[in-house]
């Protein structure tokens, strides 16, 4: 089964996402927030003060173990270290309590951002993958509001959401090579169209054929040229296009 038929036959997904405080603010390891995704639903757990955190940590792992009682699969995005995930949230418990907390995922829960590597590749995407994924796509990042962590809120949860359905559907657009030798066609047009802009009005793109006519010459000198470098040119997939003004400057 390939992953992505894995993630099909999950027949009830329950999404959670957290918000800590910052990685590199090493004095607090605070737990400012726990999501849940289920049945088209959101469930909140904001940590309003420092006193009520114990409380609502608790009541977020009383949620998560009622759900997969009921058959419910956890997905996740990448809880995997002590820094962040479910080791991380038991750990402040403690630090809070002095009792330990036994909160666990599952044995069948999904960390989403490994399985997308495993269908799309290791490349499939630059860091940070969460937010250049949003981008890519067009959806909200989840920094919409101010607070000094971007994962603080239900929007950070719902991006996960769509990328899971996304991934399910086969329409979540990645950075996979056929897309990034796409986006460089476009970049690369888009130089040509600008340098046409601040050019002269004489200015004109050439193909390799109008090229080899205005300076005539034989079709292997140009591939020679180009090998060597001793003309300017662009490349957009397989084609050469050249900028008559840069020709008239040549040497040879």
């Amino acid at each position: 089964m390939s992953p992505r038929e894995k993630l099909k036959t999950i027949k009830d997904p329950v999404i959670v996402h957290y918000a800590r405080s910052p990685f590199d603010d090493r004095r607090y390891n605070e737990v400012w927030g726990l999501f849940i995704w289920h049945n088209d639903d959101f469930i909140s757990y904001k940590v309003d003060s420092l006193e009520e955190e114990a409380e609502v940590i608790f009541a977020f792992k009383a949620e998560v173990e009622m759900l997969k009682a009921k058959g419910g699969t956890v997905i996740h995005w990448n809880q995997t270290s002590n820094e962040f995930g479910p080791k991380h949230i038991a750990n402040r418990y403690f630090d809070l309590t002095g009792r330990y907390l036994e909160l666990d995922y599952g044995k069948d829960a999904i960390n989403l951002a490994y399985e997308l590597i495993k269908i799309y590749g290791d490349d499939y995407m630059d860091h940070p993958r969460l937010d250049k994924l949003a981008q890519l796509n067009g959806w909200a990042w989840g920094r919409e509001r101010y607070e000094p962590c971007p994962l603080f809120d239900i929007n950070r949860t719902a991006l996960i959401v769509k990328i899971f359905y996304a991934t399910i559907n086969g329409t979540l657009k990645t950075m996979n090579s056929e897309y990034r030798e796409q986006l460089l066609r476009t970049e690369l047009l888009e130089q040509i169209k600008r340098e046409l802009r601040n050019a002269d009005a004489e200015e004109k793109v050439l193909t390799r054929k109008e090229v080899i006519k205005q300076l005539d010459i034989h079709p292997n000198t140009l591939t020679n040229w180009v090998r060597d470098k001793k003309i300017p040119y662009t490349r957009i997939g397989r084609r050469l296009y050249f900028l008559k003004s840069e020709l008239l400057n040549l040497k040879y």
